[in-house]
């Protein structure tokens, strides 16, 4: 970028969670990188799109940050160039469309919740043709959404369980839009490697019901590990080793 601006430089980049004693501590995180060619730029730090750090030195390699370990974060880097304290804290965030995580660890699949499929629909999922059941297309609590039988007797798209269209789900991406309620499966426990996934539904009876998604070509990639263990003791001291 002729401003300077950039992720381009950055060669690894590691955010792990800091252990206390015999567990990890349920909010600090310790993120560092390698970036050869920084060179006069200070690092800004995004979570989640938001800017929450920016380092105090062009040498700096390391910052901590204190989070939400309970749910999954985006952690994203950009390197700008030294200026007044009003340049290096100006936000960047649009830039960080471009970039797109190096690694992947989990394998995520995610459907259209076809309307015309009963309601206890299950979803199987095969992984190199190891399958497992992986639950109801609609949950307890999922409405099917649109103008159904029962509309006007209840709340909009509540009452419509046996028609597609306006549901209470994601309007737009639906029969009227498919209804619009996605399904979503993950799973982070495979070891790297290449894997085919494919996605079926079944009825009751267990017989398939509809068309399989795949297969899915998906490869998960081995995470760097840093040369030794980071820890905290209950006084808070960092240590290497």
């Amino acid at each position: 970028m002729s401003s300077g601006i950039t992720q381009d430089v950055f060669e690894l980049v590691l955010a792990a969670g800091v252990r206390v004693g015999g567990g990890e501590h349920e909010s600090l995180i310790h993120v560092w990188w390698r970036a050869p060619d920084q060179g006069e730029r200070l690092v800004q730090v995004y979570v989640d799109g938001r800017l929450v750090e920016v380092t105090g030195d062009v040498d700096q390699r390391e910052v901590w940050l204190v989070g939400d370990r309970g749910r999954a974060h985006r952690v994203d880097l950009l390197a700008v160039p030294v200026g007044g304290v009003e340049a290096i804290h100006a936000e960047h965030a649009g830039v960080l469309g471009d970039w797109e995580p190096g690694l992947v660890r989990d394998v995520c699949v995610g459907l259209i919740r076809d309307e015309r499929l009963a309601v206890d629909t299950r979803l199987r999922v095969s992984v190199d043709g190891e399958g497992e059941d992986a639950g109801a297309m609609w949950g307890p609590l999922d409405h099917r959404g649109g103008f159904g039988a029962l509309f006007g007797e209840g709340g909009f798209g509540i009452d419509a369980a046996t028609g597609p269209g306006l549901g209470v789900g994601e309007l737009g991406m639906g029969p009227l839009g498919v209804d619009g309620e996605a399904w979503r499966w993950r799973r982070g426990d495979l070891e790297a490697g290449d894997y085919e996934v494919v996605v079926g539904a079944v009825d009751r009876e267990g017989q398939r019901a509809g068309v399989d998604a795949g297969p899915i070509a998906v490869s998960v990639e081995a995470l760097p590990r840093a040369g030794a263990g980071l820890s905290m003791d209950a006084d808070f001291t960092l240590r290497w080793g």
